[in-house]
């Protein structure tokens, strides 16, 4: 079992956030595990015997470009068949900040029902407008922009509009600036 997975406990599906082994060669080994409930996304922690199984769920990853949003859903299609995904608001995640068209995703099934969108680590945003640089600042020194989507993060003095910037979608925080 790692970090991620997905496991079943009593016909629920739960993704696993942390493992903490605890025990010694002669003792009994305990596993204390941190749980998300999918899609819910409510957590929970159980400790597991060495005796104790745990099945993990059989899931299906299909990839998706990001089509449109409306009232409750979005929706993604297949790149290949253009077959229609319409995922729960919730089932996003809390990322509808970088949905832009025809970003790639994946969705994630269990019994042919989407659970889950996992996004990429790291989105390309255009910067609609930087703050003016510091006078003699450097590297280090960050000032405010805000992105094509809205979202307002902190760049490097040297990042000015337009320029397209990586970010990080698990913090939402620039990483880097994309030279084309």
């Amino acid at each position: 079992m790692r970090e991620g997975n997905l496991i079943l406990i009593n016909n629920e599906i739960f993704k696993v956030e942390e493992i903490d082994l605890k025990g010694s060669a002669k003792a009994h080994k305990t596993v204390s595990l941190k749980l998300r409930s999918i899609p819910e996304g409510k957590f929970k922690e159980i400790t597991l015997n060495h005796e104790d199984k745990v099945d993990e769920a059989v899931v299906v990853h299909r990839k998706a470009a990001y089509s449109y949003s409306d009232g409750d859903s979005h929706y993604f299609a297949d790149p290949e068949t253009f077959e229609q995904y319409p995922l729960r608001k919730e089932l996003v995640g809390g990322k509808e900040i970088f949905l832009k068209e025809e970003l790639d995703i994946h969705i994630v099934f269990y019994q042919d029902a989407p659970i889950e969108a996992v996004f990429p680590k790291r989105v390309r945003l255009k910067v609609a407008n930087a703050d003016k640089g510091v006078h003699g600042g450097g590297e280090t020194t960050f000032k405010k922009a805000r992105l094509e989507n809205g979202m307002e993060i902190d760049v490097p003095q040297f990042v000015v509009e337009n320029d397209i910037v990586e970010v990080d979608t698990d913090t939402g925080h620039y990483v880097d600036r994309v030279q084309e």
